[in-house]
């Protein structure tokens, strides 16, 4: 089986590092991948429910009627969406790590400003 290098390493998504040499060092590492863990699931999670919000106001509404209901779907699509987006992409930022999840929300906030989003 192949080594991987250190290149390689800093490549690998969601791969968090240990160091089970001493107590001291399992420690460290321990809690580094811990508050990598809570802040890409953090990150997600916002980014999630935002993007989850502005796609379901959106859409929410478009077979609204012609009794002006379609307000009520946009709100119940912005509310729903975004804590449906929350939740998943607070574990898929958990899952796949810092890296990853912070070019995911690079890509979500570029498509809020230039309006690709939804």
């Amino acid at each position: 089986m192949k080594e991987i290098s250190v290149m390689e390493m800093a490549e690998v998504s969601g791969a968090y590092s240990w160091d089970f040499t001493d107590v001291q060092s399992f420690m460290s590492s321990l809690a580094s991948n811990t508050l990598e863990l809570f802040g890409a699931a953090t990150v997600g999670a916002t980014m999630g429910g935002a993007t989850g919000a502005l796609i379901g106001g959106k859409h929410g509404g478009d077979g609204g009627g012609i009794f002006g209901l379609g307000i009520v779907g946009q709100g119940i699509g912005m509310i729903g969406a975004g804590i449906i987006g929350s939740i998943c992409f607070g574990l898929y930022g958990a899952v796949v790590g810092w890296e990853t999840i912070n070019k995911a929300a690079n890509t979500a906030i570029e498509g809020m400003i230039n309006g690709t989003i939804g």
